[in-house]
């Protein structure tokens, strides 16, 4: 039984989000059907084509975001389109003319989601809005590219997509309010207001400028550290290097360079100015030197965060994603054969491609919905949707503290664990007592102190880590002790789901694998959410949003058209793409679990996640 099977909804989304919402809840096995129109449809009209001409049944946004869902011609308003919403539990709009409050009249039991650019209400409702709109408006654009051109956008249209994973979030939390209430819901989600609230840097920026009373600005173009990384050349196109204080000595058993190991042997590397020019020089001696494949293979193989830069044909042919089998051959009636990604997050019985996208209008005259619906009568006052709900959260850096951070926005509660001893790696800030001088140039994502003072704690002071710990409660444990072992699977009793995103073997190690999880707790939810997989070739990888970005080919489709790869800046949309994936998978769990009783291990590979929003 797929977990979102039964749920019925009516799409009414002629924008990407809206479609990528209800392309969602569709693989996962709700019925979707889409009402369409023969012309204004910006989904079907949008490039690029099979073949020369555009063709309404031949672009690649259709063929992506479509797939699963049946179509029919019309409008809500007319007869099929009343009998429909009479038999569905969600309506999925993206139109702002909507008449929400009639609707809610005629049928009370609906859950409606807008999802538009700019929301349903405010001086800006209506207004047209578009991927460079939103990421400029509501994202951390201002902050992106190099301070001596023009701000850059995201490559692609990733913004809209992070929107649609939020909006197939809000479907289902709105979807259990009204099952335990007896009353719909109307949820108003604005694109812009996604960008605003997205770990992608902008939360911690935002909380930066509070603390410290001004903006981040600019830092892009290419840029060398005493702690080398950034985008490199290679023999044959760039890698994405990643160097912190602890990976210092991997890099330099990578390297094998004398003079870098005596400019690494002095107490002082780290305040010598010279160092961050003469380790670039010795680090792009070594990249051009080999393939990017090569860099990658051999840097990961003493764990140094260094990815090849893909473009997106080099991720169809990549021998990681292949021994995972996560693209797969569609055959469509007039698209004829093509390659098409696969499951966003793996559970079993869980992603399914039913049908191709369907051709317009092929099921006006045979859809229908019984609309004997079971009714919900409740005296009760809706509360939020995950209220009774645990999660134990074991998560770090950004993509799965965003996930946690979304379930007790929900009303879960949420039980950080951390190890006493161990510092978090840049979860917490980037050092765990950073200097004073030192904190004024850290930037925007290391530097948000309140008034750049650390304090006595700075752990607890940095917007890296404040911008995602609301409505979180916080424990230590030493997981390599006994009692801290014990006392943790204790806990894990107490607990529906368990959330972590470390080094993909670091749970088994500590003895507390989905096996020793599940004999404790059967009815325990595990969401793994590793950065590449639990199995293939990479799966012990290591990196940040911005090197596995590069590996699923975002890295080469966003840059200045006049300038080289390297002088691009890190950016970190996987994590955002993932933390509200991590939600959905959450919601969709304890939705089965409902009906089975038990729990389950849900993979959450965040690379194949972002993968479906490169689409």
């Amino acid at each position: 039984m797929q977990p979102l099977e039964g749920i019925r909804v009516v799409e009414l989304a002629n924008n990407l989000a809206g479609a990528y919402a209800g392309r969602l809840l569709a693989g996962y096995g709700a019925d979707v059907i889409k009402i369409e129109s023969a012309s204004n449809n910006a989904v079907r009209e949008a490039g690029p084509f099979i073949g020369d001409d555009v063709d309404l049944e031949k672009g690649a946004f259709h063929l992506h975001l479509n797939a699963n869902k049946r179509s029919v011609l019309g409008d809500i308003d007319d007869s099929n389109g009343k009998q429909l919403l009479a038999g569905a539990d969600i309506l999925l709009h993206s139109e702002s003319q909507v008449d929400v409050e009639r609707l809610q009249e005629e049928f009370p039991q609906l859950v409606i989601l807008s999802v538009t650019s700019w929301g349903m209400t405010g001086p800006c409702a209506g207004f047209k809005g578009e991927e460079i709109i939103h990421y400029a408006y509501g994202g951390p654009m201002s902050a992106t590219g190099n301070p001596e051109k023009s701000p850059l956008k995201m490559g692609g249209d990733v913004g809209q997509y992070q929107c649609g994973n939020m909006a197939a979030v809000a479907a289902l939390a709105a979807l259990s309010v009204v099952e335990r209430s007896g009353r719909g819901v109307h949820v108003d989600l604005s694109n812009i207001e996604t960008q605003v609230a997205s770990i992608d840097r902008r939360m911690t920026y935002l909380l930066y400028g509070s603390y410290r009373g001004e903006n981040v600005e600019r830092t892009g173009g290419y840029t060398v550290s005493p702690f080398p990384m950034g985008c490199r050349p290679a023999s044959d196109g760039h890698v994405q290097v990643s160097t912190l204080v602890p990976w210092i000595g991997r890099m330099l058993a990578t390297l094998d360079d004398p003079e870098m190991e005596a400019l690494y042997s002095d107490p002082d590397w780290i305040t010598n100015e010279d160092v961050p020019v003469l380790a670039d020089a010795q680090l792009l001696g070594w990249t051009v030197s080999n393939t990017r494949q090569e860099a990658m293979e051999k840097a990961q193989g003493n764990g140094w965060p260094v990815t090849a830069v893909n473009a997106p044909l080099d991720v169809l042919n990549d021998k990681h994603f292949a021994e995972r089998e996560f693209f797969t051959e569609a055959e469509h009636p007039e698209a004829g054969t093509f390659r098409q990604v696969g499951a966003p997050v793996r559970m079993t019985d869980g992603w399914s491609d039913r049908c191709m996208a369907p051709t317009l209008g092929a099921d006006t005259d045979n859809v229908s919905w019984n609309s004997d619906r079971p009714s919900v009568a409740s005296n009760e006052p809706p509360t939020l949707p995950l209220e009774g709900v645990r999660v134990l959260d074991m998560t770090v850096v950004w993509a799965g503290p965003y996930a946690t951070q979304l379930l007790g926005d929900l009303g879960a509660d949420i039980v950080r664990v951390d190890n006493p001893w161990i510092f978090p790696t840049v979860t917490r800030g980037l050092l765990p007592r950073p200097p004073q001088e030192m904190v004024q140039d850290l930037g925007g994502i290391f530097g948000g102190y309140p008034d750049t003072e650390p304090g006595s704690r700075p752990w607890n002071r940095v917007a890296l880590f404040n911008a995602h710990a609301r409505n979180k409660r916080s424990i230590t444990l030493d997981l390599r002790k006994d009692l801290g072992r014990e006392t943790f699977l204790d806990l894990i009793e107490t607990c529906d789901v368990m959330i972590e995103n470390n080094s993909v073997d670091l749970i088994d190690k500590l003895g507390i694998g989905w096996d020793e999880l599940h004999e404790r707790n059967p009815n325990l939810i595990l969401i793994r959410m590793p950065s590449v997989g639990l199995s293939g070739p990479y799966r012990s990888y290591l990196g940040f949003g911005v090197n596995f970005e590069a590996l699923c080919g975002l890295g080469a489709i966003r840059g200045y058209p006049d300038a080289d790869l390297s002088e691009n800046d890190g950016v970190y949309h996987m994590d955002a793409a993932s933390g509200s994936a991590g939600a959905l998978a959450a919601l969709m769990a304890l939705r089965r679990r409902e009906k089975t009783g038990v729990g389950e291990l849900v993979e959450l590979s965040q690379c194949e996640n972002m993968l479906n929003h490169i689409g």
